[in-house]
């Protein structure tokens, strides 16, 4: 099978990106660059910043979140691998021999994307972090000492947006870019997107069990790789914070 449905559309906005990529030779080194490795450098850099700032605002749980968040990139791509099996799909530049290619010709299948599943594994994870790492609006009710694993502090909802937009456009300009250079039709990095995000949004069904982990790694040796040790405190608030995992 040489294109997958919908196969028209697909060639045809290949082809377009492909004419475009012959008449924007200035940004060939960039794109080429960036859809083989520094897209994905920089959303693993971003996600890494993330778990510095869980780390930072002493929230283990969700710390211990974003590193099994990471599992999914293998999870994603083993997944990719057999559905690449599955489908058969050539490349483009087998189907088409005469179209402009940037990158280094690969041998295997074209569907899914490989880089597209990575980059929805770390654009999910990244969202799903800025979501728990939000800092709630302020209540007159919010006195109260908040509930275990809650954030205290946190990022504000534009800072939020923003990182959320970034993540996203990161993430789009990789697809985007797996085209541009010849290496898959659109319809190969939109699967590969939505399969990473998939597997994402699976794996945090397990957030309950994880947050256990969390609040019994606290308590040993690993408690200072995931939050911030905290300052000279009292015996009972001390062991008040190891019970909730929080702090």
């Amino acid at each position: 099978m040489n294109v997958l449905f919908p196969g028209g559309l697909n060639t045809s906005l290949y082809l377009d990106v492909n004419r475009f990529a012959r008449s924007t030779i200035w940004a060939h080194g960039f794109m080429n660059a960036y859809a083989l490795w520094l897209g994905l450098l920089l959303l693993g850099a971003l996600l890494v910043g993330l778990y510095v700032v869980a780390w930072w605002l002493r929230l283990p749980r969700v710390s211990v979140f974003l590193l099994l968040s990471v599992v999914g990139i293998p999870v994603a791509l083993g997944i990719a691998l057999a559905v690449s099996h599955a489908t058969k799909e050539l490349r483009p530049y087998v189907t088409h021999p005469n179209v402009l290619v940037l990158a280094d010709r690969a041998r295997d299948y074209a569907f899914p994307s490989d880089h597209a599943t990575m980059a929805g594994v770390l654009l999910a994870s990244t969202l799903f972090a800025l979501v728990l790492l939000r800092a709630p609006r302020t209540r007159a009710s919010s006195a109260t000492t908040p509930a275990p694993g809650s954030v205290r502090g946190g990022l504000t909802g534009r800072r939020v947006t923003t990182l959320g937009v970034l993540a996203l456009v990161l993430s789009l300009l990789i697809c985007f870019g797996r085209v541009y250079v010849g290496a898959h039709y659109p319809g190969d990095v939109v699967a590969g997107l939505l399969l990473g995000a998939l597997v994402v949004a699976l794996l945090s069904l397990l957030r309950p069990i994880s947050d256990r982990v969390a609040d019994r790694l606290v308590a040993s040796a690993a408690g200072t790789l995931l939050r911030r040790p905290p300052a000279d405190l009292g015996t009972g608030e001390r062991e008040s914070l190891l019970r909730n995992g929080s702090g």
